[in-house]
């Protein structure tokens, strides 16, 4: 059964080299209330996504910063428990897991200089298309001129 995660990146994806892929692992944390304990609480998520393309690689470095929404979905979930600062900790980790969504928040660049839009300019008459009953080109802005002269 495959599980899908949206969240807020509370720190940047850490990287690492896993073969000839780049992997990135990142961790979500999704908010809910809990009515027993009648307090906000959290479901930590981790997973670590993989590329062997260097522009993926780039896009992953540039957008799985801190603060970014991202959704990840993953074939299953696997339960992890490590000891914090605080005791005890489990997470849920999605295995197989891959990137749905990722925003930045960050305006993305060009990587090139803007050009000036070229200027539009009229095509010459007989490139139009546009002949009057003797076979002579004219533009459509003529039309007014050729009707007040009775052509």
């Amino acid at each position: 059964m495959t599980t899908t995660v949206t969240g807020k990146l509370n720190q940047a994806a850490s990287e690492f080299q896993a073969g000839e892929s780049t992997g990135f692992g990142i961790r979500l944390g999704v908010q809910y209330y809990d009515r027993e304990a009648k307090s906000k609480q959290w479901t930590n998520y981790e997973c670590a996504l993989f590329s062997k393309n260097s522009n993926q690689v780039d896009f992953l470095r540039g957008n799985l910063v801190e603060g970014a929404i991202v959704e990840v979905t993953g074939q299953q979930l696997k339960i992890k428990q490590f000891d914090g600062q605080n005791g005890l900790k489990l997470s849920l980790e999605l295995i197989d897991a891959k990137l749905g969504y990722v925003h930045s928040g960050q305006a993305q660049a060009p990587q090139q200089p803007a050009q000036q839009a070229p200027q539009y300019q009229q095509p010459a008459p007989h490139a139009m298309g546009y002949q009057d009953v003797n076979g002579n080109p004219y533009a459509p802005q003529d039309v007014q001129r050729y009707q007040k002269a009775g052509v």
